[in-house]
């Protein structure tokens, strides 16, 4: 797989993983990634991670993303609250 698809939803899952601390819309400030396997056709991508910390308008994060239980991408990244009305919060 390419790894810009692996970045696409190594990005996706930092919302999925800020899901418990961000209430409204968010934005990426940052992202950075690790490739540590490739993955083949047919195999089962997941992503796991944990919030490291969770500020008053940016929220810091880290994962892996693995292929058929092998660990494939570590990602960390931040992303900044922002509001219904598309101010930052």
């Amino acid at each position: 797989m390419h790894g810009g698809c692996l970045m696409t939803f190594a990005d996706y899952c930092l919302f999925a993983i800020a899901n418990t601390v961000l209430h409204e819309g968010g934005v990426t400030l940052s992202f950075a990634t690790e490739f540590i396997d490739a993955v083949y056709k047919g195999e089962l991508i997941e992503g796991a991670g944990e919030v490291v910390r969770a500020g008053r308008s940016i929220i810091f994060m880290r994962g892996m993303l693995t292929a058929e239980g092998r660990p494939v991408l570590s990602f960390s990244g931040t992303v900044k609250r922002v509001t219904a009305a598309g101010t930052a919060g």
